[in-house]
């Protein structure tokens, strides 16, 4: 268990701007009714529980306070309009801040960080910032803000999103409580294996990478593996399977390196459940992500015209629950070092 050690609100400092309303475009508004990705770093500072207290905390505070003066939306809140034509945007005001818990826990860090074992995910659970509850203030949805920023497409996107009753409920999940969280490492040669073998069954592909094989050897174990239980499910049905893609440098003319904000798009891949369980399921699965990868990727009007935002719902098919690839590499998560060093 984890017990709170501090709990307090973060503001920008006085120096910041007294408002920012920053509208949501629609590379922002599709996130609002996709389950959130929760991301927990782990990171090891040998030190005791006074010298964090003392030391470490007020640096934590007076740096995120900073770093907020820069980011106000994320200080904020997200507003949601329930019953008007009015689409929903970041605002900051002053006085607004960030609540910060400081916890501790006497659980085994080694445990918690190996991948030689899977997890209860109620473990992790701990870890986990809650946020506050959503308030409604005279036909406005008031929410805290986990991700921001803008650019265009967005009436027809927030006119499919009122359709959606519960829309706003889901800005805050409460995860599941029957889940083991594991980690499975798949290693470079094992990796050049899996493209060989594709490139030998399949020798006119034309997009085959590390992220294909990879994503296509999870795929068809995962479907495999759902065919192992009890549940029965029909050879035709479609299984799908969905991979984010930075847009950024898309564009014609690209977006400049200092744009700050969400421009990312869904891929969404769908193949059969039986070609998925049979003995070329591995290949199938590649070869589909990466025809798709491919046939998109040529594509320019592909995402401006708003055709990927019609994919995201798996239309009449009611077993749509796509296996979602989220974060990258290029995040480099695992060079974060909090100014303390590796």
């Amino acid at each position: 268990m984890a017990s709170i050690v501090e709990q307090c609100e973060v503001a920008p400092p006085s120096c910041a701007t007294d408002k920012l309303t920053l509208p949501l475009s629609c590379f922002d508004m599709v996130w609002l009714y996709n389950q959130l990705v929760l991301r927990i770093l782990f990171y090891k500072l040998p030190i005791d529980k006074n010298s964090f207290i003392q030391k470490v905390i007020p640096t934590l505070k007076h740096s995120l306070s900073l770093t907020l003066k820069h980011y106000l939306p994320l200080a904020g809140n997200f507003v949601c309009p329930l019953n008007s034509s009015d689409h929903p945007e970041l605002r900051y005001v002053k006085g607004d801040s960030v609540c910060v818990a400081f916890s501790e826990t006497d659980m085994d860090f080694d445990y918690l960080v190996s991948n030689d074992h899977p997890r209860n995910a109620k473990d992790i659970y701990h870890f986990v910032p809650h946020l506050t509850e959503p308030k409604n203030v005279l036909g406005v949805q008031f929410a805290p803000v986990l991700a921001i920023q803008p650019y265009g497409l967005k009436g027809l996107l927030w006119d499919k999103m009122k359709k959606h009753k519960s829309t706003a409920d889901h800005v805050i999940l409460t995860p599941p409580d029957n889940i083991v969280r594991g980690t499975f490492i798949i290693t470079r040669n094992e990796i050049e294996k899996l493209k060989n073998l594709i490139s030998s069954r399949r020798p006119s592909l034309t997009h085959v990478t590390s992220y294909t094989v990879t994503c296509g050897y999870v795929w068809a174990c995962l479907i495999k593996s759902e065919d192992n239980t009890d549940i029965i499910i029909d050879d035709n049905v479609m299984e799908y399977f969905s991979c984010t893609v930075d847009y950024r440098a898309r564009f014609d003319p690209p977006l400049p390196l200092s744009y700050f904000g969400n421009c990312v798009v869904w891929y969404i891949v769908k193949t059969r459940h039986v070609d998925l369980v049979g003995n070329e399921g591995f290949i199938i699965a590649a070869e589909s992500i990466g025809e798709t990868i491919h046939k998109r990727n040529k594509d320019k009007e592909y995402v401006l015209s708003g055709e990927w935002l019609e994919e995201d719902d798996g239309g009449e098919d009611r077993r749509f629950k796509p296996l979602s690839v989220a974060g990258s590499p290029k995040f480099d998560l695992y060079a974060t070092d909090f100014g303390w060093g590796n």
